[in-house]
């Protein structure tokens, strides 16, 4: 007997006044839905560092395959507005998050992974000053 197929669900909430972008992904996770989210991010715009919540815990999926370099262009167009990314996922998306936090970093954002039972803290760290600002 199969498991029938529960069809993703990615919300997105945006707060402009705080520059934060709030991601939960729900369900199966396609490599070209997670390319799509880079797409909305980096339309986002330029001249500002936007802060992004990055809500994996929902995920129960994820036909994850080496990116494209259409996919890893992409998230790395998106990270030209990202200032900081904060990754909550379960261990089995470990490859996943480390993936997306290695193309980040190299383009110089701030991410984190946390566990679920760390969100609380992700989201206060995600507001704070960012110390890569502050010179010695």
């Amino acid at each position: 007997m199969s498991r029938p197929r529960t069809a993703t669900m990615i919300e997105v909430d945006c707060f402009p006044e705080d520059h934060l972008v709030k991601v939960r992904f729900r369900g199966n996770v396609t490599s070209r839905e997670f390319n799509d989210l880079a797409a909305i991010i980096a339309d986002f715009g330029s001249g500002i560092a936007v802060l992004v919540y990055l809500d994996w815990v929902g995920i129960e999926r994820w036909e994850f395959t080496v990116a494209s370099a259409n996919g890893v262009t992409t998230w790395r167009r998106a990270s030209q507005v990202v200032g900081r990314a904060a990754i909550v996922h379960l261990p089995r998306l470990n490859r996943q998050a480390a993936w997306l936090a290695a193309i980040l970093r190299r383009e110089g954002v701030e991410v984190r992974s946390w566990r679920p039972k760390d969100a609380v803290a992700a989201a206060i760290w995600l507001r704070r000053p960012s110390t890569a600002a502050v010179l010695p």
